[in-house]
């Protein structure tokens, strides 16, 4: 208890070491580092105040000369700052302050526990520019050349996998419609998603939760026809990949997922998440 009040003693609004998450990420990092701790519940106790001292002691040349004197929240700091340079990430000066090098390091060792591997560098990321079936550019006019006005065209496309209505998962769904001239496509691409996750794989990445195709509706928030209107646009797990969520909170931007956009840019079809870092849960047969 008095740990605890010593911690809030020194928080700050958005403090970060308020949240449960980080202390659990440190005690994971305590923990991976050999020290016996037994709960990895995100509460600052005793045990993990002690070993967290432990920790820092057997790195006392790397820190400021009065460390020993910090508050209980700049050591946490400090032991993040230590150890995402341990591992590679650059956490910027070991100062014992929070600060963009120490977030960004930070998520870096969050996701090195989270899946064994360092995450990559998606600055350098680049989606791939193929276009096989010459979807046309997003404009009205390239579009109604190519698909027709909206609302037309559309066919019933057996899927190749089960999928659940997103906002109702009671609802399974065997068929969808989409426009005629990507519906060939549409099934090769889910195909590959199939042969690559499998079905238990798929459900687990909600990658058969449906969020709508075909809608004759304005884009969201402004003014023009949505690809939706035409039926070339796919929604998928939208609760987890919401319009304006980037690539810090959209289930989508993980690593486990670059096939799943593999597969969609073979075909052509382009990912407002991977060229706009929106609307993650969006595909469409139509380039930027």
């Amino acid at each position: 208890m008095f740990i605890q009040k010593k911690i809030k003693n020194y928080s700050v609004k958005g403090d970060k070491f308020m949240k449960k998450s980080t202390i659990r990420t440190v005690q994971s990092l305590l923990k991976k580092e050999g020290f016996p701790i037994t709960q990895i519940d995100g509460t600052f106790n005793h045990a993990t105040d002690l070993y967290l001292d432990e920790a820092l002691l057997g790195r006392e040349d790397k820190l400021p000369s009065n460390w020993t004197n910090l508050p209980r929240t700049r050591k946490i700091t400090a032991y993040i700052q230590l150890v995402a340079h341990e591992n590679g990430f650059d956490a910027g000066v070991i100062d014992a302050y929070w600060g963009p090098s120490t977030e960004h390091a930070y998520d870096s060792l969050v996701h090195l526990l989270k899946y064994k591997v360092k995450p990559p560098l998606w600055r350098d990321v680049k989606p791939l520019n193929e276009n096989p079936n010459h979807w046309p550019k997003q404009t009205e006019s390239a579009l109604n050349a190519f698909y027709g006005e909206v609302g037309s065209n559309q066919v019933k496309v057996k899927l190749p996998y089960t999928h659940l209505v997103a906002w109702n998962k009671r609802k399974k769904l065997d068929y969808l419609y989409c426009h005629k001239k990507v519906a060939k496509s549409f099934v090769r691409v889910l195909t590959k998603v199939l042969n690559h996750y499998g079905e238990e794989k798929i459900h687990e990445l909600g990658l058969n939760l449906y969020g709508g195709c075909y809608n004759k509706r304005k884009i969201r928030g402004g003014s023009r026809w949505s690809t939706h209107a035409w039926a070339i646009a796919i929604d998928y797990n939208p609760s987890e990949n919401k319009l304006k969520w980037g690539r810090d909170r959209a289930k989508f931007a993980e690593p486990i997922y670059a096939k799943w956009w593999e597969f969609w840019e073979e075909e052509g079809w382009v990912s407002l998440g991977r060229e706009k870092n929106f609307d993650w849960m969006h595909v469409q047969a139509a380039k930027l």
